[in-house]
């Protein structure tokens, strides 16, 4: 059942029995039992409401041993725990449990006047002995107490925090391994990963997607990934992170998708992606040759898997290349168009998105027909004889000045001088209005302005790049 909590009197209603309500922004609040999902959201409320809200979903009770602090919080579709473990590490608290009653306060009061409520577990080893993994919490300044004993290499005692025994089983799971088998030393360590922009969480969310060992995180320093291997293993982890611990990734929603190639390898698909300087950062493994990794915008990501889509076919798997050829007078669409024309055998061209207005044509050939292509794309790419041609008209009263504001939109896209252009006066075959903008300019640069006048009127509007032509 759904509770909605609308306003301040319905909130004082539920909160009666805990602390008077502050500030409530706004809480959606699915009761019942802790499996239900909790969505809240409260700027600058008193801890201890939210703490009171969150407990009543549940059928739980608090004991706040804490200073009274107000928090800015929001969960969205999250169970009890997620809840109280992100409102606790945005506050900087801990909480131990007693059956239906939560403790929460600081690290230090829970473990002096509470400590007979902390846990005392036995984890039991596989592979790797005990001091190894109390040599690791050492190094990873876990505050528990731990017991090993010299009669039982195969099993360490903690006794610590709820949290904190989390964090225990997360490091006995990346450390007892068979290949850690009697490999203490034998090169293997902890080593740290220092993030500058995302945060190690989200970069061992990415390690567990490309199929890499993953780390651990502690709370207290969110932007260090702890990672236990050799330095070959280590490299490769900071391979990964060098390529998306970047600026970009902080500001935009983070998108990491993977994209499996059928005829052609990653190593090919890097070399044309170097080629045309696309703005997406690319992850590769050496023992996964078939698959990519795609980081960027939305948008960026798109148009890679574009072109993935459009090279990745059974035409290219052969000893051809590709290259980029970057134009200086004319239009990718008119230099693909014009190498039609030559009806050479076994060439096939590619534009990107808005053909009309890049320079840059994408060609695949066999390696002796690269001079060859070459050749005629520079003696193609040349300004031909200009003419005067309309590009552009108003039939408004303003026209004169309408088209004088456009002209100049159109210069600073162009780059084409703003001499090149010239506003008749009213030439109307009647009392009405008709002004037109014309151009004098060679005629691929005509049609430059004609397809751009178009995206002027039509922003939105898409140019799709075509599938390749063969010629």
């Amino acid at each position: 059942m759904s509770v909605k909590i609308k306003n301040l009197l319905f909130l004082i209603v539920i909160l009666a029995f805990s602390f008077f309500f502050q500030s409530f922004a706004d809480a959606s609040i699915k009761s019942g039992s802790e499996d239900d999902k909790i969505t809240i959201n409260v700027v600058g409320a008193d801890i201890r409401d939210v703490l009171s809200a969150l407990a009543y979903t549940a059928d739980k009770s608090i004991i706040f041993t804490g200073q009274p602090v107000n928090v800015d919080f929001r969960v969205e579709d999250a169970t009890f725990d997620q809840a109280i473990d992100y409102l606790l590490k945005v506050a900087g608290l801990e909480y131990i449990q007693n059956g239906k009653t939560i403790i929460v306060g600081t690290r230090d009061k829970l473990t002096s006047d509470f400590f007979n409520e902390t846990s005392l577990a036995k984890f039991n080893l596989q592979y790797i002995d005990s001091e190894v993994v109390a040599s690791q919490i050492d190094a990873l300044s876990l505050q528990v107490k731990k017991i090993i004993l010299d009669s039982n290499k195969k099993a360490i005692w903690i006794q610590g925090l709820p949290k904190d025994l989390g964090k225990i089983r997360e490091l006995i799971s990346m450390l007892d391994k068979a290949e850690n088998a009697g490999n203490q030393d034998a090169g293997y360590k902890m080593s740290p990963v220092a993030m500058s922009n995302i945060t190690a969480d989200e970069l061992n969310v990415i390690l567990g997607k490309i199929g890499l060992p993953q780390g651990i995180v502690i709370e207290s320093d969110p932007m260090t990934l702890w990672f236990y291997g050799k330095d070959k293993d280590l490299e490769e982890i900071k391979k990964v992170k060098d390529t998306v611990d970047i600026a970009k990734n902080v500001q935009n929603s983070f998108i990491l998708k993977q994209k499996n190639m059928e005829y052609l390898t990653s190593h090919e698909i890097m070399d044309i992606f170097e080629e045309l300087d696309l703005d997406v950062n690319i992850i590769t493994l050496n023992r996964r040759l078939k698959t990519i990794w795609l980081n960027g915008d939305e948008r960026n990501v798109e148009l890679a898997e574009h072109i993935i889509n459009k090279f990745d076919v059974k035409e290219h798997v052969n000893d051809n290349l590709f290259f980029v050829y970057y134009l200086n007078n004319i239009s990718a669409k008119e230099a693909e168009k014009r190498l039609q024309y030559l009806g050479i055998e076994g060439i096939r061209t590619y534009t990107l998105n808005y053909p009309s207005l890049s320079k840059s044509l994408l060609i695949f050939c066999p390696p002796d027909y690269k001079l060859y292509v070459l050749n005629h794309l520079m003696k193609m790419d040349v300004i031909l004889d200009t003419i005067k041609v309309p590009v552009d008209y108003s039939n408004v009263s303003s026209g004169y000045y309408r088209l004088k504001e456009r002209m100049k939109l159109i210069v600073n896209l162009t780059g084409i001088p703003a001499e090149n252009f010239t506003i008749s006066d009213n030439v109307a075959r009647d009392n009405s209005y008709h002004y037109v903008l014309y151009l004098e300019d060679t005629p691929e640069n005509i049609q430059y302005v004609k397809d751009m006048i178009k995206f002027i009127d039509n922003p939105l509007e898409e140019e799709s790049s075509d599938n390749g032509s063969e010629e």
